[in-house]
């Protein structure tokens, strides 16, 4: 009876798929005659739990998904600590990448990985406006506890850990205008998604802050994510406003096109221009070092690993977690840091 599908053996034992798969995959609490009815079902019925017959199974797998980006750094450092942090909790993280993290590809590399038979899978930056009822299915039927990082539209009812975007950009626009700047750009990605409008919301909420006029403030916006369409949006808005002296970026990707157009025409940072990248992963590796709100990138990964590991102990109940964590503004060139 090798063919036994999950239903029959949930039907055999009187309880839920999702009661089944958490007892296979060791995901969550199953009470010990609940499980002992279970394994009696597996003896009856034959039942090979497909994971299992797949030698790269492993109960300290866990799988990771992401968004390929060819240009921003960023996901690859996030990734990497997320490697780390699971050899050092001893597991072994399985990464898989999209071009388009959106449900369908979401959908796609959750049944893969749910058949390698991993112990939990971690979505780094969902791509969708929404969840979508298909895909929260295919997750809750993976039986295993699943995390997202950072952005996670409607993703109720999963765990999350989060960080306050707007905060970050909040933080580099009260510094720049403390700083007597009174002519403000902030470049950020066209997409209207929770980050790209947290971010925006910052910068704004900082300006709002001035009294009405003091401040002269722009949004210029990218379509894609490169350093060479942010050099030119920012040649656009210096044509316009040529007092522009504060630049805050949606990454450093476009910050490093900022300082190139800037170093460019001649003009000096920080000491005429100062620009404030985000993700402070190429900031401080640009000729001309800028500040940058750096992203809590250990901190994110350590926590979803944290929630993974609490998870594969079968007395643990599996309420989803939502953790916010701050970003921190860095500061080049000075000689101190502000939150």
């Amino acid at each position: 009876m090798g063919n036994v599908k999950l239903s029959e053996l949930a039907e055999r034992a009187g309880v839920s798929l999702t009661t089944v798969s958490r007892a296979l995959n060791k995901s969550g609490y199953v009470a010990k005659e609940v499980a002992e009815r279970i394994d009696r079902a597996i003896e009856e019925t034959g039942y090979v739990h497909p994971a299992r017959k797949n030698p790269l199974y492993r109960d300290n797998l866990i799988g990771v998904i992401t968004l390929q980006s060819t240009l921003s750094p960023y996901l690859g450092v996030l990734t990497q600590a997320l490697r780390d942090k699971a050899e050092e909790s001893g597991y072994y993280a399985l990464q898989v990448s999209t071009t388009d993290l959106d449900n369908d590809a979401l959908t796609y590399h959750v049944k893969r990985l749910a058949a390698i038979g991993v112990c939990g899978l971690v979505v780094c930056s969902f791509n969708s406006s929404r969840l979508e009822s298909e895909t929260r299915a295919v997750l809750n039927r993976s039986g295993v506890p699943v995390v997202f990082l950072e952005r996670a539209p409607d993703c109720h009812g999963f765990n999350r850990v989060l960080v306050d975007n707007e905060l970050g950009t909040y933080s580099a626009t009260r510094h720049l205008i403390k700083r007597g700047h009174r002519h403000l750009v902030y470049i950020s990605l066209d997409k209207k998604m929770d980050a790209e409008l947290s971010r925006t919301n910052g910068f704004l909420k900082a300006v709002e802050q001035e009294p009405k006029g003091s401040i002269v403030h722009r949004l210029l916006y990218c379509k894609t994510i490169t350093p060479i369409e942010a050099a030119g949006v920012m040649r656009e808005a210096m044509t316009i406003d040529p007092a522009i002296s504060g630049v805050i970026t949606w990454n450093d990707v476009y910050a490093a096109g900022a300082v190139h157009y800037f170093t460019k025409v001649g003009r000096i940072i920080p000491d005429e221009i100062e620009v404030i990248g985000h993700d402070n992963v190429l900031a401080p590796h640009l000729a001309q070092p800028i500040s940058s709100v750096a992203m809590p990138i250990d901190e994110m990964a350590a926590a979803a690993v944290e929630i993974i590991s609490r998870s594969q102990d079968q007395k643990s109940l599996l309420t989803p977690r939502t953790i916010t964590l701050e970003p921190r503004l860095v500061l080049q060139n000075q000689a101190s840091q502000e939150e």
